[in-house]
């Protein structure tokens, strides 16, 4: 299988069969209320995430810009934590797509920002909606991310129904708007 390797800068995207590899910094996670998620819905998770890492920026010069690498693909995303230089990764978070409940690319406070909202299942069976948040080198580079995610859930979305764990309903097969990412051109 061959791998198409971009690097602009210090960013870099990694896109190998329907996988994509992007070197992002992860601004963390915050534990959100509600289960109906409209556009808009992870702004104010965002804005404090953001305001975090502002924050500590400020308070330590030794920040590394980039900091993880998060791998789409179907049925997966992967977000590897790496080390201080950026090399190796200490500790890798696995969400299975199947939970991911939206995401997006589109936050007033940085075009750069993509997230996305994971149905944890804590260990007494209780679940937690949790909004993940990554800075990337670019817009474009999010939304690349928003388009890649979007695939995986499509192809965990089909290949749930064609096992039967999903049954088809009298709906269209088509996606919801908000699943769709628009065109920056």
């Amino acid at each position: 299988m061959s791998a198409v390797h971009r690097r602009c800068g210090r960013a870099a995207l990694l896109l190998e069969g329907s996988q994509l590899h992007a070197e992002v910094t992860y601004l963390g996670k915050v534990t959100i209320s509600g289960t109906h998620f409209l556009s808009g819905c992870t702004e104010s998770a965002v804005v404090g995430l953001w305001d975090t890492k502002q924050t500590s920026v400020a308070h330590d010069d030794s920040i590394t810009s980039s900091n993880a690498i998060l791998e789409i693909r179907p049925f997966q995303v992967r977000l590897h934590h790496l080390d201080g230089r950026g090399e190796a990764t200490v500790a890798m978070d696995t969400f299975q797509v199947a939970r991911i409940a939206y995401c997006t690319a589109d936050h007033d406070i940085s075009p750069n920002v993509f997230a996305w909202i994971y149905r944890q299942i804590n260990d007494d069976l209780t679940f937690q909606m949790d909004c993940h948040a990554v800075e990337c080198e670019s817009k474009l580079e999010a939304k690349k991310l928003a388009h890649s995610m979007m695939e995986a859930f499509k192809k965990t979305f089909h290949s749930m129904r064609s096992d039967g764990r999903i049954h088809k309903s009298g709906s269209s097969d088509e996606f919801p708007e908000e699943l769709s990412t628009p065109d920056d051109g």
